[in-house]
């Protein structure tokens, strides 16, 4: 921040969402537990990227560092995330270096803490987590440390020494966690938390009236919010006869995709509707009859909530992988390797009834869409103890 700039003071309130822009889903699910405050009628909470805390280059490299890796050299990064994910000693020399790499790069974060006073504090991403476990381990902190894993498999980078609850997506998550050093005590089997309103739920048929949408078998492409993934080519397969299907396409904040994909859609004989960002894909959701998506945990629990059946496109080495492959091991997807037939396929899936009628009961048995109730509860908990 230029010197000549006066630093606003941050909000003070009782609990600190703490998340980053690094992959939309870490924010949603910040958003997520500061709605279900606001259903439980609980003081408003103050949400923070920590990525303000930091230098501007540093913010810049750490959110474009991540795209430009798993776009161009996406075996790379999954490289890199296997080999990283190990417990190492808090007293080693990486772990001592990472925590200076942190500490240089966020000089604000202390005045943060200092300006909010949180009773309770919550983390959607792992960036915070070093910080806040080294002021507690000096006797600089005493608020509770709530950590809130947002894939199915808890990475080594959230985990550290003193944290004091751990929020996991289901048994398998807390058993690898278990192993990883954490104590049984500070892990829950919560979920990983979504809005409220996916756990509503409106007929396909009733939801496509309210969007405009053609009464037809639907099916929804979506990119996730930074705009990544194959939605052109998926929409190059519906070239020719219309196949009978309505499609709907989500490119999320990529202004250019969401234009080829139009400039595509306009050449195509089934009906097509493409949009950018929505902040209300939950209705949209609720219109399809099939999604298809790269497997980011936000957005798959987000579509077990609403009980539909997915599959999965271009899963990044690393989480998404993991995530994918939890979603075919419990039946609640399918996967779409063939991109350029994507058509063939998805006509195919929508044409098997029992098949889609297993995948709907099958997501809605692992769904846990009051993730971020049981969450926000556990903090007004904190509040009640303060």
């Amino acid at each position: 921040m230029p010197p000549h700039q006066p630093h606003t003071p941050y909000v003070s309130a009782p609990i600190l969402l703490l998340h980053a822009t690094a992959g939309a889903g870490h924010t949603r699910a910040a958003q997520a537990i500061a709605a279900a405050l606001t259903q439980a009628q609980a003081p408003a909470p103050t949400l923070i990227d920590t990525l303000d805390c930091t230098s501007p280059l540093y913010r810049s490299l750490y959110t474009q560092a991540y795209i430009e890796l798993v776009q161009r050299a996406p075996e790379l990064w999954g490289y890199l995330y296997d080999k990283a994910d190990n417990v190492r000693h808090s007293g080693s020399k990486r772990v001592r270096a990472r925590l200076a790499l942190d500490q240089i790069n966020s000089p604000s974060f202390r005045r943060l803490l200092d300006e909010v006073q949180p009773k309770a504090i919550a983390c959607t991403h792992f960036l915070p987590l070093s910080l806040l476990s080294d002021l507690k381990r000096k006797g600089e902190l005493n608020t509770p440390v709530h950590a809130v894993i947002t894939d199915i498999s808890p990475h080594a980078f959230w985990v550290h020494p003193h944290i004091d609850h751990y929020y996991v997506a289901n048994e398998a998550a807390a058993r690898e966690l278990s192993r990883k050093g954490v104590s049984a005590e500070a892990i829950h089997t919560s979920g990983i938390p979504v809005d409220p309103v996916f756990a509503s739920h409106t007929p396909a048929p009733l939801a496509r009236a309210e969007l405009g949408l053609p009464e037809r078998p639907t099916v929804l492409l979506m990119s996730g919010g930074f705009g990544i993934g194959p939605l052109e080519a998926m929409l190059d397969s519906f070239t020719g006869a219309d196949c009978g299907l309505s499609v709907v396409v989500i490119a999320g904040r990529n202004v250019e995709l969401a234009q080829a994909c139009r400039e595509r859609a306009a050449t195509l004989h089934v009906p097509v509707q493409v949009l950018g960002f929505v902040s209300d894909i939950h209705r949209y959701m609720d219109a399809a009859d099939l999604i298809v998506t790269k497997p980011g945990g936000l957005t798959t629990t987000e579509i077990l909530a609403k009980g539909k059946p997915m599959a999965l496109v271009s899963p990044i080495p690393g989480q998404e992988q993991r995530n994918c492959d939890h979603l075919l091991e419990e039946g609640a997807a399918v996967r779409l390797h063939e991109v350029a037939d994507a058509a063939w396929y998805l006509l195919r899936w929508l044409n098997d009834a029992p098949r889609m009628t297993q995948m709907q009961h099958n997501a809605r048995r692992i769904a846990r869409p009051d993730a971020a109730q049981v969450i926000a509860a556990a903090l007004c908990v904190e509040l009640e103890k303060s």
